[in-house]
């Protein structure tokens, strides 16, 4: 089989605990570029910031960021986005300011937020899991008023309330109420909402279609839940060793952890015999 693209998820995946990329991984990188493989970076992570590892890893190819939300090599001209709009939003946020929740909406540009009502919260929302302290974040009073001045879509939705039947109870009328939303709950404190459709799967199998690359000639490698479906379709789906059961169950291939150069070493096994893609 050849491989003609190799689709890799950023965090627990090519970089290692530390937020580091080794060498050796970025040496591999660069092997499967030399071979003739596209390499693109499928990442929760929103685009600014992904956009920082691909240039380390000097990709060129448009990279799948927000989850699949927003597809580019650039800032202002985008290939594929898959965001709510701006009417769904403005009814979102009207709704949920009816709740004493935090609530942070997000586009590839900046995250706008109401101001925090709970101490220490503004560090919580600003910095999630792995972003970088430079992701900007506006605060503003009336979140709905925002909007009602800034014609603006979203790539997503947070969430944060410390009360866990609220936050059911919120959870429940959004699924009822906004039948274009995905709802995902990342913790009991957390909710996440996407436009439905939006996956890092999708995303990507738009990017691979703009190459004409069928998803049998996909090398797919991640550890999270949200790589679990574009790792299950793949022509090769990898699963790091430090990725959960579930993830794990759906792969081809598990490859070692992120700490052991996983990435280095499975696009080594899997390029060296391959000749160059023309």
């Amino acid at each position: 089989m050849v491989y003609r693209l190799l689709a890799l998820d950023i965090d627990g995946t090519l970089l290692n605990n530390s937020n580091r990329l080794d060498r050796r991984t970025k040496d591999a990188v660069q092997y499967a570029r030399k071979k003739g493989v596209v390499v693109t970076l499928v990442s929760e992570r929103h685009f600014h910031s992904a956009a920082k590892v691909a240039r380390l890893l000097r990709l060129t190819h448009p990279i799948i960021t927000h989850n699949g939300a927003f597809v580019s090599s650039s800032m202002d001209n985008p290939v594929y986005t898959s965001k709510i709009e701006h009417s769904v939003l403005l009814q979102l946020v009207e709704f949920l300011e009816t709740y004493p929740c935090q609530i942070q909406v997000s586009h590839e540009r900046l995250s706008i937020s109401n101001r925090p009502r709970q101490k220490n919260l503004i560090a919580k929302m600003t910095i999630g899991m792995n972003e970088p302290l430079f992701y900007p974040v506006t605060y503003v009073d009336t979140l709905s008023q925002y909007l009602l001045e800034n014609y603006e879509s979203a790539t997503d939705v947070k969430v944060k309330l410390k009360d866990e039947k609220v936050m059911n109870d919120i959870e429940q009328a959004i699924d009822d109420y906004f039948p274009s939303l995905a709802v995902s709950r990342p913790s009991i404190h957390d909710i996440t909402l996407v436009r439905q459709g939006t996956s890092k799967f999708n995303g990507l199998l738009f990017f691979a279609g703009q190459l004409g690359i069928p998803l049998h000639e996909i090398v797919a490698v991640g550890d999270g839940p949200e790589d679990a479906e574009m790792i299950e379709k793949a022509g090769l789906g990898v699963a790091m060793r430090n990725a959960s059961p579930d993830v794990k169950a759906k792969a081809d291939w598990v490859t070692r952890t992120n700490e052991m150069d996983g990435v280095a070493y499975v696009v080594r096994e899997v390029f060296r015999k391959q000749l160059r893609v023309h």
